[in-house]
């Protein structure tokens, strides 16, 4: 399951234009510093592309796992709260005073 939300998450990022264009600076960067050497530039990108990606992912699945805790404690709360409600308030319905205007004559 997380290697299809890192999937997912490195999907969304590379859909990101200005990700994309920092992956190919960081890959002429790479070409460069190989002596511009032609015939390497999937490598060149792959290899970009793992350095901008990666921290990112990581930052991605970190602040999800704290929202989904986040999450797992309210509905938590929320469940306790429930529990302390006395029955006939939990069934209780709802009734508010009719306007004048809407009462039957």
């Amino acid at each position: 399951m997380q290697d299809e939300t890192m999937e997912q998450i490195r999907q969304q990022l590379l859909d990101d234009e200005a990700i994309r264009v920092s992956i190919s600076l960081r890959a002429h960067e790479i070409y460069e510093q190989r002596g511009c050497a032609p015939g390497c530039e999937l490598e060149d990108w792959l290899q970009a592309e793992n350095e901008m990606l990666s921290p990112l992912i990581e930052e991605e699945l970190q602040r999800g796992g704290e929202s989904q805790s986040a999450s797992d404690e309210v509905k938590a709360g929320q469940a306790a709260i429930a529990e302390e409600k006395p029955a006939n308030m939990v069934s209780r319905p709802f009734r508010r005073k009719r306007p004048a205007s809407e009462q039957s004559v």
